[in-house]
């Protein structure tokens, strides 16, 4: 069975296996012969030797006027999966190429109404892992609890989550300083900054919430959200100074 596992990773089947190795092991056989140890039947012995021969596993040979069957040397195995190793190589580009192309393609995902911006939030959640680190615009005029999971900051403090925040001196006033949050605000004299929209960079999506009409969307795509990454991290640095 161990010898068949094996073989099966190098695209034999299992009763290509068996008629193999029943031949490595007892020689010079009938069809009659190997049905009788295999339990395979004879109609499909006749579909699968010629299968076996042509890959250079099985040879016929004709003793006393009757045609039997013999194992050829265990080295072609060898050859059996050099080929294969030798098709995945070739064809591995193409794979990347197909991975790239689907890659590139950002998933859009549109969400409305209280229930499903909550949802954003908890999606920032399962995304970030330990010592993970988000991004966020906060033009909020109005900061209310609703939009976000219960467990929010408790989640955000038990993964240790870096966030960097720029926003309104507003709602700057409005919170207390924590660990690992750092914080710019707009100065009044640009822009109050209180357009009531968010934007959130984390991993490879970015989230945009619309507080005022109620709907958000992710756009999920490895690259807009490095774009995003940067850009947000040239105006912090920026507003920081």
């Amino acid at each position: 069975m161990k010898y068949e596992n094996i073989l099966s990773k190098i695209w034999l089947s299992r009763e290509e296996s068996t008629i193999y190795l029943d031949l490595l092991e007892n020689n010079e056989s009938s069809i009659v012969d190997i049905s009788n140890r295999t339990h395979i039947n004879r109609p499909a012995l006749y579909k699968i030797i010629p299968a076996l021969i042509e890959t250079g596993l099985v040879a016929n040979v004709v003793k006393w006027k009757r045609k039997v069957f013999k194992a050829e040397s265990p080295n072609n195995l060898k050859k059996l999966f050099d080929n294969l190793s030798n098709s995945f190589t070739n064809i591995l580009p193409d794979l990347e190429e197909m991975h790239d192309s689907n890659n590139s393609k950002p998933s859009i995902r549109f969400f409305d109404w209280t229930k499903w911006l909550k949802f954003i939030f908890e999606d920032i959640l399962s995304t970030l892992k330990t010592w993970d680190t988000y991004y966020r615009y906060s033009a909020r005029n109005v900061f209310d609890r609703k939009y976000f999971p219960t467990d929010y900051n408790t989640i955000i403090d038990d993964k240790w989550i870096y966030r960097y925040l720029i926003t309104s001196e507003k709602l700057a006033s409005t919170k207390t300083p924590k660990a690992r949050r750092e914080m710019v605000v707009i100065p009044k004299n640009f822009d109050l900054f209180e357009d009531n929209v968010s934007k959130i960079i984390y991993k490879n999506k970015v989230a945009i919430v619309d507080y005022n009409s109620l709907t958000g969307f992710i756009i999920e795509n490895q690259l807009f959200a490095k774009f995003e990454e940067k850009l947000f991290k040239l105006l912090f640095k920026l507003m920081k100074k």
